[in-house]
C-alpha cells in the first residue's frame, strides 16, 4: 500500500501551525478516516518524514524543507479547505496513474 502524507503544518519559526485558519479544523482525523481504505496515511510530515513514500501538498503552498526529496503530489488547496476528499482523491490518483505509464519506444 502506497505510504502518502498530507502535509498541512507549516513552519512558523519556533513552532508550526496548521494551514486552516480556525481551531476546529486543526484536528485532521477526517483525513485520515477517509483515505485510510485507499492508502497508508499520515497528517504528520513531522513525525513521518522518515516513513513515507510520497507528499500531498497544497497548491499554493508556503515554501517547506522537503529533506527526504519525496514525490509531491499538489492538490488545488481549495480542494482541502472545502474538504473535497473525492476531488483530492482524483488528483492523488492522477498523480499516480501518470507515473505509472510506461512508454517502449522501441
Amino acid at each position: 500500500m502506497k505510504k502518502i502524507c498530507f502535509v498541512l503544518t507549516v513552519s512558523a519559526g519556533i513552532n508550526y501551525g496548521s494551514i486552516f485558519a480556525g481551531p476546529a479544523l486543526r484536528n485532521n482525523d477526517d483525513f485520515k478516516d477517509y483515505f485510510s481504505d485507499y492508502y497508508d496515511v499520515s497528517t504528520n510530515y513531522i513525525r513521518d518524514k522518515d516513513s513515507v513514500d510520497y507528499l500531498v501538498v497544497p497548491d499554493p503552498f508556503p515554501p517547506f524543507d522537503n529533506e527526504n526529496h519525496l514525490p509531491i503530489i499538489k492538490v488545488p488547496a481549495l480542494l482541502f479547505m472545502q474538504r473535497d476528499f473525492e476531488q483530492i482523491k482524483t488528483y492523488i490518483d492522477d498523480y499516480f496513474f501518470l507515473n505509472s505509464v510506461t512508454i517502449d519506444l522501441t
